[in-house]
């Protein structure tokens, strides 16, 4: 048996595994608050690349805090956007770079902050124009075109990819290669779901991961009690 055929069997009983815990999971990017949808998702799937739900969803907090909108994001220093994501969060120094070359493409191309025009591009059109974009991931891009575009394709991140390899569940090195073969995997109209169940997954294995109690720590006076005792 090939190993694409190994890969594959190994993912359709992998998701099947994940659905019976996660099925009827939904996309953690909060509302945009009228803000465009697409950017919105732009900005959030930024947060999200290489990162946690959890942690994406307070970055994505404190960045609606800190500015008016995407346009005042957009000309802010890259420190500033750093700051505002949280010096803590996962790459923020290259997150604050990305996004903001990102978002200045979108003004240079629009003439304002918004991919609004992109749901009314053909499909192909707009993949095209969205992977061009410098400095958004594949993740980043394939996450927009999947989830707010309805465009067919499968977000892979470090995170996924790890998981997925693990499992043998995969096939490809990149992000970009897996995601291609994942798009492959999964007709037109299952990406979605199948991706958000991973997502669910991931995000619920490093909260079980965390909460799951370390060794006991053996202080200096109970291992004196200890030799003690042995001792006596």
């Amino acid at each position: 048996m090939s190993t694409t055929n190994d890969c594959t069997e190994s993912l359709h009983a992998l998701m099947k595994k994940l659905r019976v815990k996660h099925e009827g999971a939904t996309d953690t990017c909060p509302s945009a608050d009228g803000a465009d949808p697409t950017t919105h998702q732009l900005v959030y799937s930024f947060l999200l690349w290489r990162t946690t739900p959890k942690q994406a969803q307070a970055a994505m907090t404190r960045v609606r805090n800190a500015f008016v909108d995407y346009n005042e994001l957009r000309i802010c220093l890259p420190h500033e956007v750093a700051e505002a994501i949280g010096t803590r969060h996962p790459l923020a120094d290259e997150r604050a770079a990305r996004l903001r070359v990102a978002l200045n493409e979108v003004y240079a191309g629009e003439q304002t902050v918004s991919l609004a025009r992109l749901r009314e591009c053909p499909k192909r059109d707009a993949r095209a124009m969205l992977e061009a974009i410098p400095g958004v991931p594949w993740f980043v891009a394939a996450r927009v075109l999947l989830l707010e575009l309805g465009v067919h394709a499968f977000p892979v991140d470090e995170r996924v990819l790890d998981f997925l390899t693990a499992e043998g569940a995969c096939e490809g090195t990149t992000c970009e290669a897996a995601g291609s073969w994942l798009e492959r995997r999964f007709r037109a109209g299952e990406a979605a779901e199948a991706y958000l169940v991973l997502e669910a997954a991931l995000a619920s294995k490093r909260t079980s991961r965390r909460g799951k109690p370390g060794p006991k720590k053996t202080t200096k006076r109970s291992a004196k009690k200890s030799t003690a005792k042995k001792q006596g």
